[in-house]
């Protein structure tokens, strides 16, 4: 090789390399895993098939582990977190996952705003996810966040909520929540709404918005947005005001199912490996009007793809990736 040749491929190299690394960063798709309830002391096979995905990115929805204790104190969920760091496999470390949490891993079961140690709780949460020391969540109250990923010329917007730091307490008994007719009940809390609000205003062609607690669905007394109707209803608003396709994920149930009203879906993905016991399956069947297909009880994933062309793919599997429900529609 002479030296105009060795010339024009220095010229040449950084340009190539320039280029994979703007095809790199211009995917034409994105792949989002989703689930929650997975408890650190049984057994995880589900991963085997989620690893077959080849996702961009997971979420954990929340009850990521169950260190919480009747008494509200925290000296099971420090052992909690370790032990699940052991059962993680690496690539999905690999993946740093973005996460929520909901009353398992916040330290008390159904909890809210009145738990004491929330605020310790949130320390042990961002040092188990490796959160970045400048990150927001490390200065303020509360472990709502938001990201960003692009799609060619497609921004979607990932929004994490906090349906525990400052939620009021909740009416009725246990397993019988019932709806509050009290409008200064929330279950954000001011700054999270104010925060919330302005995340809507940003620039973005679809959100996938996390919560832990069902917001769509109505048929059960458990927790849900539908216990506090005034914040539901805000909420659905504010959704309505963004005029683009906007998805729900949520967790929480131990059962799993697609929601959907008007043109609004749902995703519930639970659990991961914590699934009913199937006595209770057996003489309980649980459905809702805004239910599409059935509920399922069995171990599961959730999967939301968004190609560049702007179809949207929302699939709910089991713990062998086969599909239980599925959705398809265009931005």
């Amino acid at each position: 090789m002479n030296k105009s040749s060795i010339k024009i491929l220095y010229l040449i190299f950084p340009l190539i390399l320039s280029s994979l690394s703007l095809a790199e960063d211009d995917p034409e798709a994105l792949k989002i895993g989703f689930g929650s309830c997975i408890d650190e002391t049984k057994p995880q096979p589900i991963w085997e098939a989620v690893e077959k995905e080849n996702l961009n990115d997971f979420f954990f929805v929340g009850d990521n582990v169950y260190g919480d204790l009747d008494s509200g104190e925290l000296s099971n969920m420090g052992p909690a977190y370790e032990k699940q760091e052991e059962n993680f496999p690496n690539w999905l470390k690999n993946l740093k996952p973005l996460a929520i949490w909901d009353d398992h891993d916040y330290g008390l079961n159904d909890g809210g705003v009145e738990y004491t140690l929330k605020k310790e709780a949130q320390k042990l949460f961002l040092d188990f996810w490796n959160i970045d020391i400048k990150d927001e969540r490390h200065k303020r109250e509360g472990i709502y966040f938001a990201e960003s990923r692009q799609i060619k010329d497609k921004k979607i917007l990932l929004i994490g909520l906090d349906t525990r730091y400052f939620r009021s307490p909740l009416e009725g008994e246990k397993r019988d929540y019932q709806s509050t007719s009290d409008v200064s009940k929330t279950i954000l809390g001011k700054e999270q709404w104010k925060w919330l609000e302005r995340i809507f205003q940003e620039e973005a062609d679809i959100i996938i918005l996390a919560s832990s607690i069902q917001i769509l669905a109505t048929n059960h007394g458990f927790e849900k947005w539908s216990n506090f109707p005034h914040e539901k209803e805000r909420l659905l608003s504010l959704i309505k005001q963004f005029q683009k396709p906007v998805v729900l994920v949520s967790g929480d149930r131990h059962k799993a199912g697609i929601y959907k009203q008007e043109n609004l879906y749902e995703l519930t993905s639970s659990s991961l490996n914590k699934p009913l016991p199937k006595w209770l399956v057996a003489v309980w069947n649980e459905t809702d009007p805004l239910l599409l297909g059935t509920m399922h009880y069995d171990m599961n994933y959730g999967v939301i793809n968004i190609d560049s062309s702007g179809t949207i793919n929302i699939d709910l599997k089991d713990e062998k990736g086969n599909v239980l429900e599925a959705v398809e529609f265009k931005i």
